[in-house]
């Protein structure tokens, strides 16, 4: 992290697991001002958003954000990302193993700080998913953050109209079965 050569800037913004950098690109476009991260994983995705974003407020990085996301000074990003995380990483049966990587962004944001995360809530069987299986889960995932820290500043069904990824486009096709949620969380 030491190594980058970072611009002037009035705030630092973090995508976790950018994907292709669809979204990352699109913010960073219409924010000059702001210096935006994406951390990606998976090999494939980082090169394709490497080789296509090139903004100079944008900066990719390979590597897991798990690993990545600590070596960031506490108080130090004003603003997280999570656009459909992995499950593994908001699901309701494995909180205790992903709570603990949540308390390290909620550490790493200032105050005021943001965090956005974009989720789904499907059925097992791939059913569509009623109004009281989507309140109960929507009730937790607000719950599960709070009990981090976090406050809970917005809560809407759906995603950002202006994120755009494959993905999403997907998920929006399908609402009935795939049910989005955007959560917005701030420590104040």
């Amino acid at each position: 992290m030491s190594d980058l050569i970072v611009p002037p800037h009035t705030r630092t913004i973090v995508e976790l697991g950018m994907g292709n950098g669809t979204v990352l690109e699109a913010l960073a476009a219409k924010d000059p001002e702001t210096v935006y991260i994406g951390i990606e994983l998976d090999n494939d995705q980082y090169q394709q958003a490497r080789s296509r974003i090139k903004l100079q407020n944008t900066f990719v990085i390979k590597g897991s954000f798990e690993e990545i996301v600590p070596k960031f000074p506490d108080s130090s990003i004003d603003g997280f990302i999570a656009v459909l995380p992995d499950p593994s990483y908001i699901d309701e049966k494995k909180e205790p193993s992903w709570a603990p990587f949540y308390r390290t962004v909620y550490a790493k944001l200032k105050r005021p700080g943001a965090f956005r995360l974009v989720t789904e809530i499907t059925d097992e069987l791939l059913q569509p998913v009623g109004n009281d299986a989507f309140d109960r889960w929507s009730i937790w995932l607000a719950s599960a953050f709070r009990s981090i820290g976090f406050i809970v500043a917005g809560m809407k069904e759906g995603s950002p109209e202006e994120y755009s990824s494959r993905c999403l486009d997907q998920f929006r096709g399908d609402p009935e079965r795939i049910r989005l949620i955007t959560l917005d969380l701030a420590k104040a």
